[in-house]
């Protein structure tokens, strides 16, 4: 269950789904190489942070990130995407 903001300098406590950006993690488990369980994971963003941060998933795990511009000024060309985070926005 979510229950924060993932920004770890926010720390705002996550209410309602419809506030922020809801982020939905598809990770892998590479020990089992024959069949790879997979598990879901979701991170949130709260109306402060989702402008102006968005999450990246690697091998190290989840990183919040500065997005290149700010959501109000960017178009479909300027949103941050990648294979393996699914952004939700409610």
């Amino acid at each position: 269950m979510l229950s924060q903001c993932a920004n770890p300098e926010c720390g705002k406590p996550f209410v309602k789904l419809r506030e922020g950006k809801l982020f939905v993690v598809e990770k892998a488990d590479c020990a089992q190489p024959r069949r790879q369980k997979r598990s879901i994971e979701h991170y949130w963003l709260c109306d402060e942070c989702a402008p102006t941060w968005t999450l990246v998933y690697d091998l190290r795990g989840i990183s919040v990130v500065p997005l290149r511009r700010p959501m109000a000024l960017a178009g479909p060309e300027g949103r941050t995407a990648q294979a393996n985070v699914r952004s939700t926005v409610r």
